[in-house]
């Protein structure tokens, strides 16, 4: 027994190409923030907070000779390793074997090389 193949009708329009925009964000102790790449630096992202107390502000994390650092608060005023930091380094943006500013400067408190 033999079957028929279906009718082929002509070339059919293809189905309308959709265009939207992509977000990437992150979410470190309940706190969401919008990442960014940084227009001006190869290895910088920008952490822009979306919750309030301080929504809007803008944090930078640079990466420069295996050193990263920091903007926020908490590196600049306690020398602490911030979370920005250790999320970036966890999702794989920032790496891993790079040295945090302020853990090279408790290792070389009077600024001396290596």
């Amino acid at each position: 027994m033999s079957t028929v193949a279906p009718e082929v009708r002509g070339a059919q329009p293809a189905p309308p190409v959709r265009h939207g925009t992509c977000r990437l964000t992150l979410t470190i102790d309940g706190t969401e923030y919008r990442l960014s790449r940084s227009p001006s630096a190869r290895a910088a992202w920008h952490l822009k907070r979306m919750a309030e107390p301080r929504k809007g502000t803008v944090y930078c994390v640079l990466t420069h000779k295996c050193i990263v650092s920091c903007t926020c608060p908490d590196s600049i005023t306690n020398g602490a390793v911030c979370k920005h930091v250790r999320a970036l380094k966890a999702l794989g943006l920032v790496a891993r074997r790079a040295t945090p500013e302020a853990v090279r400067a408790a290792r070389h408190p009077e600024g001396g090389v290596s």
